[in-house]
């Protein structure tokens, strides 16, 4: 029994000590904020733009027919704004006009499209869309990057550059509240917003919609 005393006042004074320890509360770790935006807002001054044609969505390597979906996406969410009237330039008109399909919004740009846009559509700016990033498979991810050009000019009247990913939790909520809120036209059936994370076709029109969000007359 001696022999046991010392084992026995060891555990007994660290059970002690674990007692008479204070409860901390574990604070959960924060979730991600929303994807970075970058936006851009001339100084006030710019003329009133009307009319703007939007031009195909660019990529580098996605064909014109894996692009169609982020197209309509674009174009519908952008005509939504009602900042200006909306004029779609389809990739045939634009091969008809300079000889591309589609251009990128950082590369070179022929020096007559803005005139021949201003004669054929009648219009005061142009809207290029690249997009950075796609990946169509889960975690769905789109990286968008816009500006607005007034064709007199040649100045950047609006720009963004953002990417919107889906593994980001303030990124699927924002996409969630968009199905449930804004996307009713896309989503006739009420759910709990997670079929846009699923599908890459309505998470571009999300992604489109928070594009726009600091376009303004």
């Amino acid at each position: 029994m001696r022999r046991l005393l010392p084992k026995f006042s060891a555990l007994t004074g660290l059970l002690s000590l674990l007692t008479g320890c204070q409860t901390h509360q574990v604070t959960p770790p924060r979730p991600k904020p929303d994807a970075p935006q970058n936006w851009f807002l001339p100084t006030v001054g710019g003329r009133v733009m009307r009319r703007v044609a939007l031009l195909p969505v660019y990529h580098e390597r996605f064909p014109a027919e894996a692009l169609q979906d982020l197209d309509y996406a674009f174009n519908s969410e952008l005509a939504k704004k009602t900042v200006f009237e909306v004029v779609p330039v389809t990739r045939r008109e634009m091969e008809g006009m300079v000889g591309l399909r589609e251009i990128s919004s950082v590369g070179k740009i022929p020096g007559d499209l803005f005139r021949k846009l201003k004669d054929q559509f009648g219009v005061e700016g142009v809207m290029l869309t690249d997009v950075t990033h796609y990946s169509p498979y889960r975690p769905v991810a789109l990286g968008v990057r816009s500006k607005l050009v007034d064709i007199e000019t040649g100045r950047i009247h609006w720009a963004s550059d953002a990417l919107f990913d889906s593994s980001n939790a303030g990124v699927a909520e924002a996409a969630r509240r968009y199905q449930k809120v804004l996307g009713r036209d896309n989503f006739p059936i009420e759910g709990d917003g997670g079929a846009i994370l699923l599908s890459p076709r309505l998470f571009a029109q999300f992604a489109a919609h928070a594009n726009y969000v600091s376009l303004k007359r």
